[in-house]
């Protein structure tokens, strides 16, 4: 094993409505959080993170739904760039670091980027990583599958910033990493 290993944790917030739901294939990323940092089994550092806005072109105007979960506007989203445009900038960001995998909470984040940028005829920047469910692994060695927030209260932590924010979700991610060692020598052992 490595002395250190880098790795990159990324959440997705998307549009969505309630009463209807969307359907899947609709949903359109409109933040990505991400969060670079050098793993070992002794520790989590922190190195960079972005926070990026994503224009959607499918349903254009964010429902009421969609800003009150997310606290993301209509504003952020209207000056905000393209899926390509932000995923360029994102790749551009990540040829700063040589990443052995990424995470995220669940595996939806990974699903959701192979389906929009397969459907948009776009290259995800991710597809050649290999992808780790926190989620799952955090469940493997708690013995209990858990939201984030909750992950977070179990593990004696006070969450920071706001639930369904990209950034935010990302910061929470990383600080179950900083504070759990069973859970960084389980990631470090899916790579």
């Amino acid at each position: 094993m490595k002395n250190q290993t880098y790795i990159l944790l990324v959440d997705l917030e998307c549009t969505c409505d309630n009463e209807p739901p969307l359907p899947p294939e609709e949903a359109e990323t409109i933040e990505l959080g991400a969060i670079v940092g050098s793993l070992t089994q002794k520790a989590f550092v922190q190195l960079d993170e972005r926070q990026l806005y994503v224009k959607p072109t499918i349903h254009r105007e964010l429902t009421l739904f969609c800003t009150e979960l997310t606290g993301i506007t209509q504003e952020q989203v209207d000056k905000a760039s393209l899926l390509p445009g932000v995923l360029d900038k994102f790749k551009d960001w990540l040829s700063n670091y040589e990443l052995a995998a990424w995470g995220s909470w669940g595996n939806f984040d990974a699903w959701q980027l192979h389906m929009e940028t397969g459907g948009k005829e776009i290259a995800n920047p991710l597809q050649y990583l290999p992808h780790i469910n926190v989620k799952q692994i955090f469940a493997d060695n708690k013995g209990y599958r858990v939201d984030l927030a909750k992950a977070i209260q179990l593990s004696g932590l006070k969450f920071k910033g706001r639930q369904h924010s990209g950034i935010d979700d990302t910061r929470n991610i990383a600080q179950l990493l900083e504070n759990d060692i069973a859970l960084r020598t389980s990631f470090l052992n899916q790579i």
